[in-house]
């Protein structure tokens, strides 16, 4: 039988037993390390390779409500930039299906903006649009007010309360989903928003961009709820236009990677985190954005392949605990139950990933 064992083997065997020891104990310590992180990658299942990357804003408004442009004229303007995925979130007005925005009526305050000549005539006549036509898949919602504004998802309520339990109550009742908006505007602690995330599972997700990045402190406040609730409670990053006026847009989206376009795999990528976030501070003048290629993870190891990056910090807990485009956990100090990655190129345009939740084993 020793003749048939491998030259390897047979090598080292004539190492000296205290030199095997060390080097099978090098061999022990090596892979229990390499294997001692499981990661959970909210990417794990696209097909990089086959997948496509679409646009979207979830968080914009028109002459239904106190937006100054037209139904019509806001999805020309973002289909004109590219977007592929729109949510037009009319204060507490479904504005929805777009085949109909004939036969709808601007909204009492544009009327008075009208007469005090603060909105163009051409923005209170209303023309249809077939998103189909246009490539483009319309998401049916409002921006509900009660009191803290919401952005309601794939359902058709539209009443503004004084709770906002009646709020999630009502869109889970309708099959919605919920995204907590501009958190900044108001003065709720973390702890106030971790209650209602462990509360109600079709709250989603939080706005950590919004009108540019009018509220810095809204991805402190992310982390900090991400801290409470992580590995058992995802929640996931948006960046929206909350889009009134035509300078307001096109300097927030968000990229899905999906399959297919189609409204099944939108919700589906805004549940699973499919998503990747983005703040241009120029909007889309000689816009320079980093693009994510793909994401690998393996034994405790997540790689970004990214082009087009000046740099890439991985945050967990509200510090960033390392820079580049690999993060080995094992090599870093300070992480928490999650990592996230934000990438930055040359010309300040910001794309962040969503969380990877992260445990030893």
């Amino acid at each position: 039988m020793r003749k048939n064992l491998p030259l390897s083997f047979k090598l080292f065997r004539r190492i000296p037993k205290s030199i095997q020891f060390i080097i099978l104990s090098l061999i022990l310590v090596f892979a229990s390390c390499s294997d001692r992180w499981i990661v959970t990658n909210p990417y794990a299942q696209v097909d990089w390779e086959k997948h496509g990357q679409y646009k979207a804003n979830l968080h914009t408004h028109t002459t239904r409500s106190d937006g100054s442009i037209a139904p019509q004229y806001v999805v020309d303007k973002y289909h004109q930039l590219g977007y592929h995925i729109l949510a037009l979130t009319d204060h507490n007005e479904v504005t929805f299906p777009w085949t109909s925005f004939a036969s709808m009526e601007a909204s009492a305050k544009s009327k008075e903006r009208l007469a005090d000549g603060k909105v163009s005539p051409e923005n209170l006549v209303y023309e249809n649009r077939d998103p189909a036509t246009l490539g483009m898949i319309a998401i049916q919602g409002n921006e509900v007010s009660s009191p803290h504004h919401v952005g309601s998802l794939f359902n058709d309520y539209n009443h503004s309360t004084k709770q906002e339990d009646s709020t999630f109550i009502a869109t889970a009742a309708k099959n919605g989903l919920v995204i907590i908006n501009h958190p900044g505007r108001y003065k709720h602690n973390a702890q106030w928003y971790i209650d209602f995330y462990q509360k109600y599972n079709h709250l989603i997700g939080m706005e950590i961009y919004n009108q540019g990045d009018r509220y810095p402190n809204d991805r402190q406040l992310w982390d900090s709820v991400l801290v409470a609730l992580l590995p058992a409670r995802p929640v996931w990053a948006y960046s929206n236009d909350d889009m009134h006026g035509e300078g307001r847009l096109g300097r927030n989206w968000n990229i899905f990677v999906l399959p297919e376009l189609t409204k099944e795999w939108v919700r589906k990528g805004i549940e699973e985190g499919r998503s990747f976030y983005v703040y241009a501070p120029d909007g889309h003048k000689k816009l320079q954005m980093p693009s994510i290629e793909s994401v690998h993870v393996k034994n405790g190891t997540i790689q970004l392949i990214v082009a087009g990056q000046d740099s890439i910090h991985w945050i967990s807990g509200g510090t960033i605990v390392h820079k580049g485009q690999s993060m080995k956990l094992n090599d870093c100090s300070g992480v928490s139950s999650y990592v996230r990655a934000e990438i930055f190129a040359p010309g300040g345009t910001i794309v962040g990933t969503q969380p990877f939740v992260v445990r030893k084993r």
